[in-house]
């Protein structure tokens, strides 16, 4: 028998040199110091490497990226992360260093045993107990000869039972049920070997069996992977014992059906129905990016009010210009219009395509496949400047996937992706459909060659989108095919998107978060609602318009969001209003609004508001303490890089609001309008609502008391700097 090579790493190090190891340890295992792993003999029956060994070293943590499964490996053994790679990581455990990994002659002497067992020096502990079935099923595997087994036969999908609980109460625990359908038909009850983790491990926890407990009332969800497939199970404890006899809720539209039924189903009772200047405070905001005029809301307040009468409401505001403006610049976050990348000619051109397309309501599958298929001119031709963005074919495929398909498929670049199902062979396939396209300065164009290449293998990827069948064929220009096919009737990725940001626009939370991570294991947290709305903008032909209205005119979009006793512990399946955060530039215009002085913005004209700016390199220190989106990345929400205690101490004594207050508070006192009317003025310009009485009482006395000029100036401080300003609510 070889003895082998002297190790030639640290971590491979036994006390003795590795070929007295060997003799060493053969020694012990007569005296009963080592032990073989328990078993009653071989195995009658096939023990293929790929679906029967492999997963046992991947439960034992093995392959994980913390030990030999991390970039470099672990002490000189590198296996694939997760063992998506099954083929090379038999290699490194039989074949690599002489075979020095195994031992067929004595399977219980093999490294591949004694070092996760923790018979000898192990820098990764006991991984494995000598007493596991586990155990001795590797030791049968390397009594067998160590054999592969049927290199075609592969895990194609798993099934998880129950796929959706609801249990009573908490504290409660069940088990999961995890079934892998193999490629040949057969199928291997895998539940002890599948890796669990909670997505809200207050909410439930799973340990490494699959037996999940609840602590908390609410829903998750449980992420189960095995053999490179992944499942989710759906987890939730209704928020009340004891059942609602009745749960008082008109629904409006397809909303509020699918909501209703959650509520029902997890006993939680929504808030009331907003005020009438809650909702037209809300509507303005949500749909123009501004605040309503004191004049506007009079009016609507003394009008007849009742459903109609918001839809109405709804209606004037789609159709506004404030509309244009507004989602013309949340769909240029998305797609990082910035004149600094890209040259301020073709980042004008963008801005300006874009536009049209919006105040047109060109259908959204239809204006995205343009984008895909651009080429010419960036500066004459907008859209052609989504592929200067990223001229890496790589790096388009990770931007297009988040933006367009709301997919993170960037892990599978360099393994398969840990939490989701993408292989590093879907990755390199889909960054095939940009190889051919070609930037060159501002112009566009596209090669009759270019490819990638497979990292591992160096084989030309043949293009195909996500999750999809194989292409008959390809035209000349491969992002026609993509483009095609995101737009087909099989397709449902990109409305699943588009739906999912436009609800979080509106209603503060995405159905999935992070609104770009939308994924098996990352289930909505209201997945019928999510896919009856995706069906209907589909059928809808992807109208933004729509879809906007059918969201803001269901009364699940019109809930207070005064919470109750119960759903205040609701953060995800809608049961009131969610206080929105307003973003930088809506904030910066509706202190402009509110005070009557209107920002300045160099190159622009007096009145220009802050979402009709092009892009951030329009200097603006309060826009960025606001922490508007710089478009260096796609913005998830507002305020993501300020807000906190700069936005804080700005809002307090910076020029935004205190170079604005004398002029504003002039305004009112030339006109010698009575007290109690500016007063009035002043919360409806911020609230959109009257002042309480008592809210009346207390500035009437204060500016009794005081400098006239001077309580108002810090009345309307006050306004601005109140959360209920600062939110949309």
């Amino acid at each position: 028998m070889s003895l082998g090579p002297f190790p030639v790493n640290r971590t491979e190090r036994c006390a003795l040199p590795f070929w007295l190891s060997r003799v060493f340890s053969a020694f012990c295992i007569s005296l009963g110091v080592l032990t073989a792993c328990a078993t009653d003999g071989p195995n009658i029956g096939r023990l293929d490497f790929p679906t029967q060994i492999l997963p046992l070293l991947t439960k034992a943590g093995c392959n994980s990226g913390a030990c030999h499964g991390a970039a470099v490996g672990q002490g000189g053994f590198r296996l694939s992360l997760l063992g998506y790679d099954p083929e090379s990581d038999y290699e490194a455990i039989t074949r690599e260093l002489e075979g020095r990994r195994i031992d067929l002659a004595t399977p219980a002497r093999s490294l591949v045993l004694l070092k996760p067992t923790r018979q000898i020096e192990h820098e990764g502990g006991r991984r494995i107990k000598r007493d596991s079935e586990a155990c001795a099923k590797i030791a049968d595997w390397i009594a067998s000869g160590a054999p592969y087994g049927n290199r075609s036969l592969r895990v194609e999908r798993i099934e998880v039972q129950p796929s959706d609980v609801l249990l009573e109460r908490t504290n409660s625990t069940f088990r999961i049920r995890v079934t892998a359908l193999l490629s040949d038909g057969g199928q291997q009850e895998v539940s002890g070997l599948a890796l669990y983790s909670s997505n809200d491990d207050s909410l439930a926890e799973v340990d490494n069996q699959g037996a999940v407990t609840v602590r908390r009332r609410g829903v998750t969800a449980i992420m189960v992977r095995y053999s490179g497939q992944v499942a989710a199970v759906r987890v939730a404890v209704p928020f009340q014992e004891t059942p609602l006899d009745k749960i008082e809720f008109a629904t409006r539209t397809l909303v509020d059906e699918w909501v209703l039924k959650e509520l029902k189903r997890l006993r939680l009772p929504p808030s009331p129905l907003s005020n009438d200047s809650e909702f037209y405070r809300r509507i303005h905001l949500d749909l123009i990016g501004a605040l309503p005029t004191e004049a506007d809301v009079r009016a609507f307040l003394n009008s007849p009010r009742d459903a109609a009468a918001r839809e109405r409401v709804i209606d004037d505001l789609l159709a506004s210009d404030g509309f244009i403006d507004f989602w013309t610049m949340k769909l240029a976050d998305l797609l990082l219009i910035h004149s600094k990348r890209l040259g301020d000619a073709p980042a004008r051109a963008y801005y300006s395509w874009l536009r049209r397309h919006v105040a047109s309501n060109t259908p959204l599958d239809k204006l995205v496949s343009e984008l895909l298929t651009a080429q010419g001119n960036a500066a004459e031709y907008g859209p052609a400047n989504f592929h200067r963005l990223k001229q890496d074919p790589r790096d388009m495929a990770d931007y297009a996937s988040r933006a367009l398909l709301g997919i993170r498929v960037a892990c599978a670049r360099c393994h398969n992706h840990p939490t989701d199902r993408w292989t590093q062979e879907d990755y390199h396939r889909f960054a095939a459909y940009f190889a051919r396209t070609t930037v060159d300065g501002q112009t566009v164009s596209l090669n009759t060659h270019g490819e990638v290449l497979h990292p591992k293998t160096n084989q030309r990827m043949n293009a195909k989108p996500l999750g999809a069948s194989e292409p008959s064929e390809l035209p000349s220009d491969r992002r026609a095919h993509f483009a095609e096919w995101l737009r087909s009737n099989e397709n449902r990725a990109l409305g699943r998107a588009l739906v999912n940001r436009v609800w979080k626009e509106l209603m503060g939370r995405g159905l999935i978060e992070p609104v770009d991570d939308l994924r098996v294991t990352n289930p909505a947290s209201n997945p019928a609602l999510l896919e009856a709305l995706v069906s209907d903008f589909i059928k809808g032909g992807y109208d933004l318009r729509r879809l906007v209205r059918t969201i803001a005119a269901s009364r699940t979009y019109q809930l207070s969001s005064r919470a109750n006793e119960v759903n205040r512990l609701d953060d995800r399946l809608f049961a009131s209003a969610y206080a929105k955060p307003l973003s930088a530039q809506v904030l910066a215009d509706a202190v402009s609004q509110a005070t009557g002085i209107a920002g300045d913005y160099s190159g622009y004209p007096e009145g220009t508001r802050a979402v009709q700016l092009l892009d951030p390199a329009v200097q603006s220190y309060a826009l960025d303490v606001f922490g508007r989106c710089e478009r260096e990345a796609v913005c998830e929400s507002a305020g993501q890089s300020g807000g906190g205690l700069s936005q804080a101490l700005h809002l307090i004594n910076g020029p935004t609001i205190n170079g604005k207050l004398k002029q504003a508070v002039a305004k009112y006192l030339d006109a010698n309008r009575p007290m109690p009317e500016i007063i009035t003025s002043f919360y409806f310009a911020t609230m959109g609502r009257s002042p309480e009485s008592h809210e009346t009482a207390q500035w009437e006395t204060l500016v009794a008391t005081s400098d006239r000029a001077e309580a108002l100036e810090d009345l309307l401080w006050a306004l601005l700097n109140s959360r209920e300003f600062a939110y949309n609510h």
